[in-house]
């Protein structure tokens, strides 16, 4: 499938009102005299940090008096104040400003706050008219190549709103993470019928109808725990637009120029919702994601989009779009010219990774990196939209890190619903060849997954996956330290319980200096 043009980008951009450039949150202008008075609580969607550096932090909220309605604020711009304090009674406040909630961006407020103190939680609240947020906490970032001993981090996906309660993350807070990472699929463009709770939207295709479904998720109080508990990092999977979309392409293949129309207000929607960097602002269909973060010596952080800029995925006709088992033979997997990062974020990527000097080098994506074959025995099959699906792409990042010596990468990936271990190898096809690297994919928070059964009979032939395992939702704790990483497989047993609680199901190890992965 061609990919689609910079003109053809820009075409669909300026066609749209809802694909202009949003205007800034800048200082309250002097025109703003009026005091706003809401008729119900206008922080109902909580507070959020994200983004950490050594000196800074993106602080949002938005107004919504009427959740549900994008629109509830009413129609005209309304400053908001914020103030940062080093504790949580606001006795000694070290940044404080004012920033406008333009209705244009459902009176979204992002203040990216600079000059802070490093390496350190801080505590944060908003204020318009009378009204008075709940009071976050934001954790900035140690300065780079600082002495670290330890640092702790989350990471969780897929989080379907009908099929179970948020119950891992009320785990994830006692826990106390220094960062979570959220690897895609924050919300769900359509409703699964699930049987627990309700979405106010069948199939999203508007603004209005992606901002609703944010805010619908957003009302999920141990979701708001999490985000006011730390600071947050983000990228996308498929369901914040629509299921399995590949770049410009639907899984029933619509036609780009449409499809490009819903996939710009998915993509404002996603912005307006989230802790992210006026950087990451989307221009029409554009919206530039991935980044590099890093804390202290100990950890650097490669945050990637796997879905925006990708070919299609191989070996597909229309009537077959979207993720499929294919043989291991397709001959479109190995085209030297597929890419699922993108040739402007693959050389970003490969340019710098691993040269800061920290110890260990996190690549944080939505996908399944490592191969594995379904079929049992003779033959194989993989998943088409995978790295398997990419062989080329995948080698590239393999011999990046094996002829750069890159110490100590983990990959981390979501989006599969259930939990994957592995060895990274050179070479797949080669079970004795070079383990370079380890693997951590997440099981999902609550999205539901049918074929444990089916796939641990896989295992044999994929010895270079130490675990499978998709009975249990939840989420993935490592705690990095100067020798070792220690991570957990943290489950609920039942997300269908408001009082169901989170608990160790295994604890993995990598050691300093020793690629793969260990049982503790």
């Amino acid at each position: 499938m061609a990919q689609y043009s910079r003109r053809a980008l820009l075409k669909v951009a300026s066609s749209m009102a809802l694909a202009a450039i949003a205007r800034p949150a800048l200082a309250t202008p002097d025109w703003i005299t009026a005091k706003p008075s809401f008729i119900a609580d206008p922080f109902s969607l909580g507070v959020a940090s994200g983004d950490p550096t050594p000196s800074s932090v993106v602080l949002w909220t938005r107004l919504a008096p009427d959740p549900l309605d994008a629109h509830g604020a009413g129609g005209d711009p309304i400053p908001v104040r914020y103030e940062v304090a080093t504790d949580d009674r606001f006795r000694s406040v070290v940044r404080s400003g004012a920033v406008v909630a333009y209705p244009e961006n459902a009176h979204a407020v992002h203040a990216e706050v600079s000059g802070l103190p490093t390496g350190r939680p801080l505590y944060y609240r908003f204020m318009a008219g009378d009204a008075v947020s709940p009071v976050g906490r934001a954790k900035t970032a140690p300065a780079v190549l600082a002495p670290v001993d330890q640092f702790k981090m989350a990471f969780a996906s897929c989080q379907q709103y009908e099929m179970g309660y948020f119950k891992a993350y009320r785990d994830m807070v006692a826990q106390d993470p220094d960062l979570i990472l959220h690897l895609g699929d924050y919300i769900y463009e359509s409703t699964w019928n699930g049987p627990l709770r309700r979405v106010p939207v069948t199939e999203a295709r508007s603004l209005d109808d992606y901002r609703a479904l944010h805010a619908c998720y957003k009302l999920d109080g141990d979701l708001q725990a999490a985000h006011r508990h730390t600071s947050w990092m983000f990228t996308w999977d498929d369901h914040e637009v629509v299921n399995d979309y590949a770049a410009d392409q639907d899984e029933h293949y619509e036609a780009p120029e449409t499809f490009l129309l819903r996939r710009a207000a998915a993509y404002k929607a996603y912005y307006e919702h989230l802790p992210l960097r006026a950087a990451a602002r989307p221009v029409g269909p554009n919206m530039t994601l991935y980044q590099r973060q890093f804390f202290g010596d100990m950890l650097e952080v490669n945050m990637l989009d796997t879905r925006q800029y990708r070919t299609d995925h191989p070996c597909q006709i229309p009537s077959e779009g979207g993720w499929q088992r294919i043989s291991g033979t397709c001959r479109e997997r190995f085209d030297v010219n597929r890419t699922i990062l993108g040739e402007e974020q693959e050389r970003w990527l490969l340019g710098r990774m691993g040269r800061h000097g920290c110890r260990w080098n996190v690549m944080a994506q939505g996908m399944l990196f490592s191969k594995h074959d379904y079929r049992v025995g003779e033959g194989e099959e993989i998943g088409s939209e995978y790295w398997d699906g990419y062989v080329e792409s995948r080698n590239r990042v393999l011999n990046t890190i094996e002829r750069r010596q890159i110490p100590n990468v983990m990959i981390v990936g979501g989006d599969v619903h259930a939990t994957y271990v592995c060895d990274v190898k050179a070479d797949y096809d080669r079970p004795d060849s070079t383990t370079i690297a380890s693997e951590f994919v997440t099981t999902s928070i609550t999205s539901p997954n049918g074929r444990h059964e089916q796939n641990q009979l896989t295992l044999p032939d994929n010895p270079h996956i130490h675990k499978y395992d998709a009975r249990y939702r939840g989420y993935t704790l490592c705690t990095f330290g100067k020798d070792r990483c220690e991570t957990d497989l943290r489950v609920v047993d039942d997300v269908m319980s408001a009082e169901s609680e989170g608990r160790l199901n295994k604890r993995f190890v990598v050691e300093n200096g020793v690629p793969g992965v260990q049982e503790a």
